[in-house]
């Protein structure tokens, strides 16, 4: 018997024609899809991140590099010094020859250089909309853009504290998993291919949207239960957010993500495509939920005339009845009537008179 011991990091490796990773102790036999995502994902590691753009440092968003400065040089985890431009963004390597690399321009550009799309809907499939936002601008500030989006539209519980008097406002999805979610799908995303990146907000489940396949060749679960090698897609742009802390440690995003939905019992799935990855947090489905399952506030599903009055009231609080039936092509009864049912489900709330008040949604 012949017993030959190996290791190293250099993935996959191959015996007998056939390509396989190591999981724990197991070995797993890679698919001809996983070993040609594998081959993609390296030959984009080795090139697009510190090839050059066309911008310079005049194209910087001043204010994003000094917040990341001073996010940095708090934490420890970069030295101060005096703040320059050019000064920074060469210590990170984003600055060569006068021109910013690619990671730099997504980074820190002003020319807006990633769209983010944000939709809220009616249901689990895209049909009704209730709300579309677009965004352009860099990483960090897309980022902000993305977890504020969701932490506005989703649902919070109240609870009282034990003293009676004070409360806590309690999300329905745990805002960390949420952020680590959006951190995650910005730093492995691909930015040569024409698909963006987006937020969508079913009824059922909240959708973060990247471009390119999964970064890694272990499923999104594996990173929950073993401490596995970090798979770095974009290194320079995990290494800018490692230094704010925005990433933590490598590797340890979807731990986070697992750990978090799981004290809170959101499930996370996720779908791996040759062009996108989508990984999703699940949430109580208003529209199928019994009547005291969602704060005790839904009483059946919602219409689609009474999701499109919602998406209305949702983007601006003020419109008036008759506004609302001009552009839904109604009449006032009928809004008036639509309004009522979304009342009495405690989806919508008027804050004030009739003549001086506002819609709050719920």
């Amino acid at each position: 018997m012949i017993h030959v011991a190996f290791e190293g990091s250099d993935i996959p490796y191959s015996a007998f024609g056939r390509y396989y990773i190591r999981i724990a102790d197991e070995d797993r036999e890679l698919t001809p899809t996983e070993l040609r995502r594998l081959m993609i994902g390296k030959e984009y590691e080795d090139h697009w991140e510190n090839k050059l753009s066309i911008e310079t440092a005049e194209d910087v968003d001043v204010e994003s590099l000094k917040s990341f400065y001073d996010k940095a040089v708090k934490c420890g985890r970069l030295p101060e010094f005096s703040f320059s431009v050019d000064g920074i963004l060469k210590q990170l390597y984003l600055l060569r020859d006068g021109k910013l690399t690619n990671a730099g321009r997504v980074l820190f550009s002003k020319n807006k250089p990633v769209t983010l799309k944000m939709a809220v809907f009616a249901t689990e499939h895209k049909e009704t909309s209730l709300d579309i936002c677009r965004e352009e601008g860099n990483l960090f500030q897309l980022i902000d853009a993305a977890v504020k989006y969701v932490v506005r539209n989703i649902r919070w519980r109240v609870v009282l504290n034990p003293d009676g008097i004070h409360r806590d406002e309690i999300p329905e999805i745990p805002i960390e998993a949420v952020r680590e979610a959006v951190i995650n799908s910005f730093v492995h995303a691909r930015y040569d291919i024409p698909v963006q990146h987006e937020v969508d907000i079913y009824s059922n489940r909240i959708a973060f949207v990247n471009p390119g396949s999964f970064a890694s060749e272990y499923a999104p679960a594996d990173y929950a239960k073993w401490d596995l090698p970090s798979a770095l897609r974009n290194e320079v742009i995990a290494q800018v957010l490692y230094r704010c802390k925005d990433v933590e440690s490598f590797g340890s995003g979807l731990r986070k993500i697992y750990s978090a939905c799981e004290r809170q019992k959101v499930a996370v799935t996720y779908e791996n495509h040759e062009s996108y990855f989508c990984l999703a947090l699940s949430r109580m489905d208003r529209n199928i939920a019994p009547s005291d399952a969602i704060n005790g506030v839904i009483n059946g599903a919602i219409s689609e005339q009474e999701a499109a009055v919602l998406g209305i009231l949702m983007r601006n609080g003020n419109a008036t009845v008759n506004e609302i039936a001009v552009e839904l092509g109604k009449s006032p009864r009928t809004v008036n009537r639509l309004c009522s049912a979304l009342k009495s489900k405690q989806l919508i709330e008027r804050i004030g008179s009739n003549k001086t008040g506002y819609w709050k949604t719920k």
